[in-house]
């Protein structure tokens, strides 16, 4: 088939969504599917690149910053998408268009499918479905829950990558089917090493400093966990945001400044060395799909703690290869910390736990499903 993908980002900007373009691209055109994808143009990146077999073109939009989008940026990508995907497939033959989030690639493919007839999925990432971050989106939701719920009903197909994701879209829409496929992760490339064996227990969080990513969470269990803990420890952070600066304030506040190291924002090709040389990895989100970062660091043989919220609670059994923490109690994420930190045994146990539960999420098996969801719809054509 002739696949059209849409998202805005695409590696090297971007978050979890954009990985999973990446791994698309790769598995679709193995798969032996013509593959274009849509997506921003970002200072000096090609307008135009071949990217594993798949031409990649880039657009004109508003894009600040590599790690974040704001919602006005997300409308100029919408209206530049709209007008390059109508000139594409004026051009070029495209059987079928996947989009990456309803809003606003969903929106330029239901678009396309009213002036072009062209079919379309819509991948679903969590922000996206009204209810997923009400911490951002509360005030937008009541407005564009129609537009998004026309838009995902004149799909071919619906994906979700969380049973929490598929829960939310039927209290939108019960009448709409949600097929759940999980994110991947790289099983080959994300795998235990043979750590160093560090002065500090390196506890790592990686992901954009925003408010929904809850690392000030961390931040505030920080004074609990050096009251109690015996070993001396560093929390790590990967990523960069618009949250930095009050996040360095908190700590400063708190005196636990010293024990925090950031080191910027990492390139995707090198992130898995963030993980192989730390010991425990924390996600205290306020809300999640199916965060990439998680099934890495447990492809890389990580003990998680994270928050109970849908994607965490999928990948994290409570005692098993991690901890999960409900809300803001900093008083159990502390202690689930402290533990970790203190007890070397049980950081073994719990993340060779993790690495046995990522193998069924190898992106080799997630995008067959995909491509079983194209290749039967396909099929369904040509009877």
């Amino acid at each position: 088939m002739k696949l059209l993908l849409i998202n805005n980002e695409f590696p090297p900007i971007g978050g979890g969504g954009s990985t999973v373009t990446k791994y698309a691209i790769r598995y679709l055109v193995q798969a032996g599917h013509e593959v274009t994808l849509i997506t921003s143009q970002y200072r000096d990146l090609p307008k135009r690149e071949q990217v594993e077999g798949a031409l990649v073109i880039r657009i004109p939009a508003i894009r600040r910053y590599k790690d974040f989008c704001a919602q006005w940026e997300l409308v100029t990508f919408g209206l530049s998408a709209l007008i390059y995907s109508l000139i594409f497939t004026g051009r070029h033959r495209v059987d079928f268009v996947q989009a990456y989030f309803a809003v606003p690639a969903g929106w330029v493919a239901w678009m396309l499918n009213m002036v072009r007839g062209i079919p379309y999925a819509v991948y679903f990432g969590g922000s996206d479905l009204p209810g997923a971050n009400l911490s951002r989106y509360k005030r937008i939701y009541p407005l564009i829950t129609p537009l998004l719920r026309a838009i995902w009903q004149r799909a071919k197909f619906r994906t979700v990558c969380s049973e929490e994701l598929a829960r939310l879209g039927k209290i939108v829409d019960p009448t709409s089917e949600f097929v759940v496929i999980p994110n991947g992760v790289e099983w080959d490339r994300f795998k235990p090493v043979e750590r160093p064996r560090n002065k500090k227990v390196k506890v790592l969080f990686i992901g954009r400093l925003i408010p929904r990513k809850g690392f000030e969470r961390v931040i505030r269990s920080l004074p609990e966990v050096q009251k109690k803990v015996h070993e001396a420890f560093e929390v790590e952070v990967v990523g960069s945001g618009e949250h930095r600066k009050k996040l360095d304030d908190v700590a400063q506040a708190l005196g636990v400044a010293e024990q925090i190291k950031y080191v910027g924002t990492v390139p995707y090709d090198e992130l898995e060395k963030s993980y192989q040389q730390a010991d425990i990895f924390v996600l205290t989100s306020l809300s999640e799909g199916m965060p990439s970062v998680i099934l890495e660091a447990m492809g890389c043989g990580l003990p998680v703690v994270a928050s109970d919220v849908g994607g965490n609670n999928e990948l994290v059994s409570d005692g098993w290869n991690g901890y999960l923490i409900r809300g803001d109690d900093s008083s159990k994420l502390a202690n689930d910390l402290v533990q970790l930190i203190d007890d070397e045994n049980l950081r073994s146990e719990m993340g060779q736990r993790s690495r046995e539960m990522a193998k069924q999420y190898n992106w080799a098996e997630i995008m067959r499903q995909y491509n079983e969801l194209y290749l039967k719809y396909d099929k369904g054509l040509k009877q």
